[in-house]
């Protein structure tokens, strides 16, 4: 018997029930579990997000909910991921050439440099977290999954990513710091060039322990179209040891942009965003595999939300803008300009009721 919605925080409804014990109970148990994860996913990024000021990190502008979302207010990234572009703008010949690789993980470690010297590490590094910009830039996103090191801590504990990307040490339980992230920068960097994971073909189907096995143990091989350099500075990445791996030492990556790989990039144009990107989405193409993979979202409609979740709601409504500043630019009538009503006060007629009400006999979407 369904009694209310439990999770008006997630894309999918889930119903609490009451019912004998039997199978499905322990089955809504577990989901009530993996609710509060994605609820402490949700603050985690918001936090952290809040923390994190550079050209190559989605920014923040707001967060506020509704009776029926969270809403994070982020960049607008129209380019789409780099999974999309690695495999299927031409599937015919998937992959990057190497000086567009080299750029697109310039500005990953630029990224990530920045989150390690902020004591958060990432820890959920993949294409399709990297998100394209209208010029052509990349930047880090979906930092749900991402840690925040304590004060006098340098190394954490904890199993999170994805299955294919995750460090030797995060898969055998041990502890772990930045070195996590470059890791999975070195899969990355060999997904951007190959085309597919070193640890399993593009389309293989592995099972988790043997994904694990392959990751602990496998020494990684390269297809004809990788340099030397590129070869090199994934070796460096890839490092099963951490003590033997390349990545943030010292405060600083300065250890990776010294390597032969970036000789090309001039890393002070770079970071000013003044480096020419070596490919310009087109603005009239959608960037996605298909168009219901854009703003197609469930809702959950007429929520009564329990004093715990309005708690939360009430701390996730903030962002790099604080709520009091907000309300003092709207009574000061900054956006007066922007609230144009009819003579004298009414209502202007696109604010109407009847108007609002009214359905359209038809829609047409177009792309020109």
């Amino acid at each position: 018997m369904k009694i209310k919605c439990i999770n008006p925080w997630i894309q999918n409804e889930a119903q609490q029930c009451v019912r004998p014990p039997c199978p499905c109970m322990t089955f809504l148990q577990h989901l009530a579990m993996l609710l509060m994860r994605w609820r402490m996913g949700a603050m985690v990024e918001k936090r952290i997000l809040e923390k994190v000021h550079s050209r190559f990190i989605v920014s923040l502008a707001y967060a506020f909910q509704t009776k029926e979302e969270l809403c994070l207010v982020m960049t607008i990234m129209n380019g789409g991921d780099l999974k999309y572009h690695v495999y299927l703008v031409d599937e015919n010949n998937p992959g990057f050439e190497e000086p567009r690789a080299c750029f697109y993980i310039a500005q990953i470690i630029q990224g990530l440099e920045h989150l390690h010297q902020k004591r958060i590490i990432y820890r959920d590094l993949k294409p399709e977290n990297v998100l394209l910009d209208n010029d052509g830039n990349v930047r880090i996103s979906d930092l749900g999954l991402a840690v925040e090191l304590k004060e006098g801590k340098t190394m954490t504990k904890g199993y999170a990513g994805t299955p294919g990307y995750m460090a030797p040490e995060m898969l055998k339980g041990d502890k772990y710091d930045t070195s996590v992230d470059y890791f999975t920068l070195g899969v990355t960097l060999y997904e951007f060039i190959a085309a597919k994971n070193p640890f399993r073909n593009r389309g293989e189907k592995v099972e988790r322990e043997e994904m694990k096995e392959r990751m602990l143990n496998r020494v990684v091989t390269y297809p004809d179209n990788f340099g030397e350099h590129a070869k090199s500075l994934c070796d460096g990445l890839l490092a099963k040891e951490v003590d033997q791996r390349m990545g943030f030492k010292n405060g600083c990556c300065d250890e990776i942009r010294a390597h032969p790989f970036f000789k090309e990039i001039n890393w002070r144009k770079l970071n000013a965003g003044i480096l020419p990107p070596p490919f310009v989405p087109d603005p009239k193409v959608v960037y996605a595999k298909d168009l219901d993979d854009v703003g197609a979202f469930s809702s959950v409609r007429g929520v009564a939300l329990e004093e715990p979740d309005k708690t939360f709601f009430d701390e996730f409504s903030t962002g790099n803008i604080s709520i009091p500043w907000q309300e003092e630019m709207i009574d000061m009538g900054i956006y007066g300009e922007l609230n144009l009503w009819g003579p004298e006060g009414t209502i202007p007629n696109d604010l109407r009721r009847e108007s609002i009400l009214e359905q359209p006999k038809s829609s047409t979407c177009c792309i020109s």
